[in-house]
């Protein structure tokens, strides 16, 4: 379960999947679900003398305004409030303030996004999907999703469901849409700084029925844009770092076409610009973790680490025209064996992982290595999301993935995926 899960006479901690704050579920918020509320409280609140009263509705009294989601979201409570259209219940009590009735829908005090039902027993694994920029990461994600629904959902006798319709609605619109049914490529992620939607993750539940009872993990994707990871600092000032010192396992996305010696000595077209140091960025990541947990720095960090290479459709061939065969994977890679369905299939996960690490040796350095092997667990993956190399804004034909869920399988093993 999520490692700052812990259970003890107050009550059980949760980490919240939208904010990643530590929450107790004994004094959380509630809503009421009948309208009337929020608008007759709405009414009084604003005729109050009570400063922290009148706060929570609009001068006029038309609506009740939601300042935990308003402060959550960067905004001025004064200039662009975030109204709400049900009554937040703020006292420890099961009824509404209001009208009396139970209420039952429970939300974080901080962020005020829900609470799952059966959070008490099931907990929650978060997973976060890091990376520099241009790497890949929303045409990862928006695929992922997908091969979780369609591929590794039926293999593991288990169902991917949305945490909310907000979670439905923008992975439709912004991802699955545009990249499954127009075949465009997804635009550009925008940072922490300068959008709130940025902030809010897709949410989904994977429940795996399997023994007495399922088994429920947590998925946040939160995608990040490359330049929230350029230094330790902005990760810290941009409050990144709370998602990725909670998170139960870190996706880390590495783009071998971004590296020099392999960018330099591979032909292709569209090749893209030499990127970031993905030594520094990683080494970036470990920080922040070390920094908000306060992990000595000879000591492992224990959150498990999957380092993916993207965009290896490209490099599985034999060379030509010069190419020296030690940037490319070649046709009698590993990863073209097929991995075992319905289990984490460990033999097929450490051969894959051995002829990768000494790629990485030859290609991105030893530094690199010792920078993933500060992790207590640690595996590197190949991926293709696309499965093809994109002319201009357009995909030549329909998405193609290779073998994006690995990693998630890994991950969901070292949680307890039965």
């Amino acid at each position: 379960m999520a490692r700052d899960k812990k259970k003890d006479k107050k009550g059980m901690d949760y980490v919240c999947p939208y904010c990643f704050h530590n929450i107790n579920l004994d004094n959380v918020h509630r809503v009421c679900t009948n309208k009337a509320c929020a608008r007759m409280f709405a009414e009084k609140a604003a005729q109050s003398t009570d400063k922290k009263v009148s706060m929570l509705a609009t001068s006029d009294g038309s609506a009740e305004i939601d300042l935990e989601k308003t402060i959550q979201n960067g905004r001025d409570p004064m200039l662009s409030p975030v109204t709400t259209e049900f009554h937040i219940v703020r006292s420890n009590s099961d009824c509404c303030d209001i009208c009396g009735r139970r209420v039952y829908a429970r939300v974080c005090p901080v962020c005020h996004n829900s609470i799952p039902q059966g959070a008490e027993e099931d907990g929650n694994s978060i997973f976060v999907i890091l990376g520099p920029k241009g790497v890949g990461k929303s045409h990862y994600i928006a695929v992922l999703i997908n091969q979780l629904k369609e591929i590794v959902a039926p293999e593991f006798n288990a169902v991917l469901s949305p945490a909310n319709d907000g979670t439905t609605l923008k992975y439709r619109d912004m991802y699955f849409r545009r990249l499954f049914e127009e075949k465009r490529k997804l635009l550009p992620t925008k940072s922490f700084e300068e959008s709130d939607e940025a902030r809010e993750p897709l949410i989904y539940y994977l429940r795996v029925f399997s023994g007495d009872r399922p088994q429920v993990f947590t998925f946040a994707f939160f995608d990040t844009a490359g330049e929230d990871l350029v230094s330790a600092t902005a990760i810290e000032m941009l409050n990144v770092d709370s998602f990725i010192s909670k998170a139960a396992g870190i996706v880390y996305l590495v783009d071998p076409l971004q590296i020099r010696g392999i960018n330099q000595r591979i032909n292709m077209q569209n090749k893209p610009a030499i990127g970031p140091d993905v030594t520094d960025t990683l080494n970036n990541i470990s920080m922040a973790i070390r920094k908000n947990r306060n992990i000595k720095s000879k000591a492992k960090i224990d959150t498990p680490l999957a380092v993916c290479l993207t965009k290896c459709d490209v490099l599985m061939k034999s060379p030509e025209n010069e190419e020296e065969d030690k940037v490319l994977f070649g046709p009698a890679t590993s990863l073209l064996i097929p991995r075992e369905r319905g289990r984490c299939d460990m033999e097929n996960v450490d051969q894959i992982d051995a002829e990768l690490r000494e790629y990485a040796r030859r290609n991105i350095g030893e530094g690199f290595l010792q920078m993933v092997d500060s992790f207590e667990e640690s595996r590197m993956f190949a991926v293709s999301a696309l499965g093809c190399n994109p002319t201009s804004n357009s995909l030549p034909r329909a998405v193609s993935p290779f073998r994006v869920e690995d990693p998630f399988i890994w991950l969901l093993h070292k949680e307890g995926l039965r």
